[in-house]
């Protein structure tokens, strides 16, 4: 259990916790996670299939790709955050490296997708070294991206509007991706004369997405510069507090609640990244007409052909989106804890509902999916809000503040579910044989089916029961910041 905070009281005239961020700031740092979903969506809704069916790699190889990759990520996310929480700049502690990369981080996406003319074993290795890169450059701008909602406002519920926004936006750019990534690939590689064209598919896949790439890229590199540009850091780090690593490692491992949400952030993203990376091969070979043409929308330079794996795509997107708009209402009424059991339970049932619909029912498979994607959506929202909780809790416990180094655990938990996620989708491919031969076999559609349904329900529905165990109530924290503010006034004076 949570120790009780003390009763000391800060002056409510001089409190910060009372001031009100405004909707620029707000969107400012929403545009943030849009510009990261921009990409990371990307990487795990589309890099799977590009590698399998684009680049040729064998799901073996992909499978060692990645498995290395998450080795370096082990070091490499830890010392990020320490690194960030040591950084004193005029811009603050995070800011500036918001700024430095946002460019490298974009020229990663389009070299990600780029297919060199090399040999079979040189694409290997070029694959690898431009996934590490990408997720190495990825470290270092979303460490101190997600760190910063922790130090823009001590006030919990600000905290909370501003994760809305955020996730919001980030969904946002889920949707972008869902709705154009495709058609942006056709529009870009409707090259005939290439000699990557595939007829099959109407495209030449090989330069469709890299061209495609540098679309989102750019964007989201302009929009981590909003980021930049419209936010501060307002929570100071405990004047006198030591910076040993050591010391805010120890204080990390004594910290019972950060642990669950650890546990919990590992579930769900493997939950993510699961289910995202195996809907191309679900409506592609487990439901009928999934590239169904239903109805076009002219854009000018180019008309967008709305299938049924669009319309399946962009609309679970949009209810994510409308999932999160009554987030801030419900927490203001309703512990964050107990919202996000539900949330996450109903979400995990809602997917697995999808296996025992019949392949020509896309009606009903439509239904539960936008289900289960309205209550994947108040989710992000509540828990990043709590990472920022933790960090306070932390402070009042321990009266050192290392909110880059938890929000690096956090993130490494992150990354570590989307690993564990690609690397069961990459597993079960090549347990069951698939190849772009054999997609059509009964056996190959029956665990391309499990995948996308019973495995992501099962942790998602796990990610929220693990939650009982967390300590620290919304009353709590509401004393911790009170105190919190009373301990600086103390400093201060």
């Amino acid at each position: 259990m949570a120790a009780t905070p003390s009763a000391a009281a800060a002056n409510p005239a001089a409190d910060p916790t009372s001031e009100k961020l405004s909707v620029l700031e707000k969107t400012g740092f929403g545009v943030g996670d849009l510009a990261s979903n921009l990409l990371f969506q990307t990487f795990n809704m589309f890099l799977l299939f590009f590698y399998t069916d684009v680049v040729g790699l064998g799901a073996g190889a992909i499978f060692w790709i990645f498995a290395v990759a998450k080795i370096w990520d082990m070091v490499n996310d830890p010392m990020m955050g320490a690194i960030a929480d040591r950084t004193r700049t005029r811009w603050g502690a995070y800011r500036p490296y918001i700024f430095l990369l946002a460019i490298p981080y974009g020229i990663s996406a389009y070299l990600l997708f780029t297919v060199p003319d090399l040999s079979d074993t040189a694409k290997i290795f070029y694959c690898g070294f431009t996934y590490i890169l990408a997720t190495m450059i990825y470290t270092g701008i979303n460490i101190p991206y997600c760190a910063l909602m922790g130090v823009m406002t001590p006030n919990i519920q600000e905290r909370t509007a501003v994760s809305q926004y955020r996730f919001f936006l980030a969904f946002a750019g889920g949707w972008l991706i869902n709705t154009f990534m495709v058609p942006l690939v056709t529009l870009f590689g409707d090259k005939p004369d290439s000699p990557t064209y595939n007829e099959e598919i109407g495209y030449d896949p090989v330069s469709g997405y890299p061209t495609a790439m540098i679309v989102f890229g750019v964007l989201a590199t302009l929009l981590f510069f909003m980021t930049f540009f419209t936010t501060k850091e307002r929570v100071k780090p405990v004047v006198a507090q030591k910076s040993r690593f050591r010391d805010d490692w120890n204080d990390l491992m004594g910290n019972r609640p950060w642990f669950i949400l650890f546990i919990s952030a590992v579930l769900n993203l493997g939950n993510v990244a699961v289910r995202n990376g195996a809907m191309i091969y679900f409506l592609s070979y487990c439901i009928e007409g999934g590239s169904t043409l239903l109805f076009t929308v002219n854009f000018g330079f180019f008309e967008l052909e709305v299938t049924r794996t669009v319309l399946f795509m962009s609309l679970g997107q949009l209810a994510t989106m409308l999932g999160v708009l009554p987030t801030k209402y419900l927490t203001k009424r309703f512990d964050k804890r107990t919202l996000y059991i539900w949330f996450m339970v109903l979400q995990g049932a809602s997917y697995a509902a999808i296996y025992f619909v019949p392949a020509d029912n896309f009606s009903l498979t439509m239904v539960f999916h936008l289900l289960g994607m309205f209550c994947a959506g108040p989710g992000p929202v509540i828990v990043f809000a709590m990472y920022a909780d933790v960090a306070d809790y932390s402070e009042w416990k321990n009266n050192r503040r290392a909110t880059g180094l938890i929000i690096a655990t956090i993130l490494f938990a992150i990354k570590g579910g989307l690993w564990i996620g690609a690397q069961f989708n990459a597993l079960v491919l090549w347990l069951i044989g698939y190849t772009k031969e054999t997609a059509t076999n009964p056996e190959v559609v029956h665990g391309l089916k499990l995948l996308f349904t019973w495995a992501p329900g099962l942790l998602a529905a796990g990610a929220g029961i693990l939650l009982l165990k967390y300590t620290i109530s919304d009353a709590q924290l509401k004393q911790i910041e009170t105190d919190l503010q009373a301990r600086k006034a103390a400093a201060d004076a």
